[in-house]
């Protein structure tokens, strides 16, 4: 599933390549993934121009030059794939713009994907984008942000960092090594945190988070041409059974609520 990483990788590599062309034809084989009719879809949006492509959150967001705007998520994950010639689409997708200039993309969402159209007028409100928190990216995501953001809270530190209105881009990928680098059980309250752990848990996301944009991001994804990142680099996560590279002691895998924990039990202790 992409997170904070391959979203701004794919957003800027669309933002590189898309910007100023003309969306001639618009095809939608899978309503569920849409908003709106698909008529009423591909009349407010065929004609438009791509003025910029950005992220908030784990959505992409593409701005038109006719005040509409492209909202994707990629759910539990998709395939975004640019092309140049349609000889070479994809066997299966269930979105396809093609440009004027002959190039376009598909995307083939592997499960619950969205791809909605939405007013400029509107996006203020739009309830899928409205609350999202900061990414950990942001100009504005700083040490004493965070800090203050953890505030009274006393949920589960895991829970918390995986809510969108608090912290966005952040899933479960890249939770397991980032609690394991700040030494945190992913159970413990964020109102047990001491200002060390904290401190260290924000260190913890950005180390985390910044190694993978430096490795090309997960190996598993792809990017908008086709071609897979480099990191594969999971300290803890998904080694259930392998010794802890600190302690030697088995890690192992636990239920967190509706997700799957990989923790070191000496290193992270409730």
């Amino acid at each position: 599933m992409a997170e904070l990483p391959e979203i701004v990788k794919l957003a800027e590599q669309m933002n590189q390549k898309l910007k100023g062309k003309k969306i001639k034809s618009l095809t939608l084989n899978q309503e569920k993934c849409i908003n709106i009719p698909e008529n009423e879809f591909k009349s407010r949006s065929i004609g438009g121009t791509i003025t910029h492509v950005e992220h908030k959150g784990k959505w992409i967001i593409t701005s038109l030059d006719n005040g509409e705007n492209l909202l994707m998520s990629l759910g539990m994950g998709a395939d975004v794939l640019y092309f140049e010639q349609e000889k070479k689409l994809p066997e299966k997708y269930q979105v396809k713009l093609n440009f004027t200039d002959g190039t376009g993309y598909t995307i083939r969402f592997w499960w619950f994907g969205k791809f909605l159209l939405c007013a400029e007028e509107n996006m203020a409100e739009e309830k899928n984008i409205k609350d999202i928190g900061l990414d950990p990216w942001s100009p504005s995501f700083t040490r004493s942000y965070f800090i203050d953001l953890l505030e009274g809270r006393r949920t589960q530190v895991k829970s918390f960092l995986l809510n969108q209105k608090n912290i966005s881009g952040i899933g479960n990928m890249y939770m397991h090594d980032i609690l394991f680098r700040a030494g945190l059980h992913p159970k413990k309250k964020i109102s047990d945190l001491s200002k060390t752990e904290k401190n260290r848990l924000y260190d913890s996301i950005l180390d985390i988070l910044n190694f993978s944009r430096e490795k090309g991001t997960f190996s598993y994804e792809s990017d908008f041409f086709g071609e897979k990142g480099g990191y594969d680099h999971f300290i803890v996560g998904y080694k259930e059974n392998e010794p802890c590279p600190n302690c030697n002691t088995e890690i192992v895998m636990i239920k967190t609520g509706s997700t799957t924990s990989y923790l070191c039990p000496a290193c992270q202790v409730l």
